[in-house]
């Protein structure tokens, strides 16, 4: 629980029961808590983990996954980079959190790639675009690690800054969306660009939602609740390009800063029909780049962190390693 603000009375303005609860005063209650793992040697994968801070003074920091050297003790090249947030509806979820933690280590260990899972700034205490800010600059962090330099010895020794991708989940691949799109307009830094970018179960709103059933109805009409208390002043979800990039005067998607995107969707998830509209509009904007879907028939929104050793789980995993392979 945290208190962002004095005055108002405490009028509850969001209820999500189970999950959230915000109130005019600006007091939150989150129902949710965090399952701190701590980082680690992973036992089953071998992958290495640690802390790391981004943006001390703002509490923003990552845990950095290093996978285990081959057999002979040591790396034949240097390795890739993915840099990934989590989901949570803008206002939940750590990237320390267990079942994060947990996918990020078989993230890891079946792409070959660094992992840097960014533990941004929740909304509604810092408002939407707060985090947008929170992942550039995680970025740019690990953009000055180029030609060896940089804070973190894991980057300067293993990174190939040459493959940098960018992902998330849920929430955490709208966010990862505007990260990349940042990067068509703006230079990282260090002369590093984003290779690919990777959304797992996209979190976009608007539009026709005429194909999903009752109860993803239920949740949707939730998720449009919350939209506008954690992005005061929002023009709503049919036409706010922040949480609905195919909008009308949205910012075109040709200039989107990678060459390849995956996007992953479940079969059972509300927002799948986002998902492959995202791909759709991505693939008549203009833009040069190569675009793949793919999706876990029966499978609902966040499938992979409820049952991680499921057979659809791992051969999502398998999906996104064998798409980073080729950047």
């Amino acid at each position: 629980m945290s208190d962002i603000g004095a005055g108002g009375g405490d009028e509850v303005i969001l209820d999500a029961p189970g999950f959230i609860r915000v109130y005019k005063s600006g007091r939150v209650e989150r129902f949710l808590p965090v399952d701190f793992a701590p980082p680690s040697t992973d036992a089953a994968t071998g992958v290495a983990s640690k802390d790391v801070p981004i943006l001390p003074e703002a509490g923003v920091s990552a845990r950095i996954y290093l996978p285990a050297p081959p057999s002979s003790g040591s790396y034949r090249g240097k390795l890739p980079v993915l840099v990934l947030f989590h989901g949570g509806g803008f206002c939940l979820g750590s990237a320390f959190d267990s079942a994060v933690h947990g996918h990020a280590n078989r993230l890891a260990a079946a792409t070959g790639a660094i992992v840097v899972s960014v533990d941004y700034r929740l909304a509604p205490e810092h408002p939407v675009p707060t985090l947008y800010g929170d992942a550039w600059a995680a970025l740019q962090w690990v953009a000055a690690h180029a030609a060896g330099q940089g804070p973190e010895p894991w980057l300067t020794a293993h990174a190939d800054l040459g493959r940098v991708h960018v992902g998330g989940e849920s929430a955490g691949a709208n966010i990862a969306h505007h990260a990349a799109m940042r990067a068509g307009a703006e230079v990282l830094g260090h002369g590093v660009k984003l290779s690919s970018l990777v959304l797992i179960h996209p979190y976009f709103l608007g539009g026709d939602s005429s194909e999903t059933d009752e109860m993803g109805m239920a949740l949707l009409r939730e998720l449009v609740r919350l939209w506008p208390v954690v992005c005061p002043g929002t023009s709503g979800c049919d036409d706010d390009p922040l949480i609905n990039p195919m909008a009308e005067g949205a910012p075109n998607l040709a200039t989107l800063g990678c060459r390849r995107v995956l996007v992953c969707v479940g079969g059972k998830d509300p927002m799948r029909g986002r998902g492959r509209l995202y791909c759709e509009k991505l693939k008549g904007s203009g833009w040069c780049g190569e675009v793949e879907d793919w999706e876990a028939d029966g499978q609902g929104h966040g499938f992979h962190l409820l049952c991680p050793t499921s057979a659809e789980a791992e051969a999502q995993v398998g999906v996104i390693a064998e798409f980073l392979s080729y950047g």
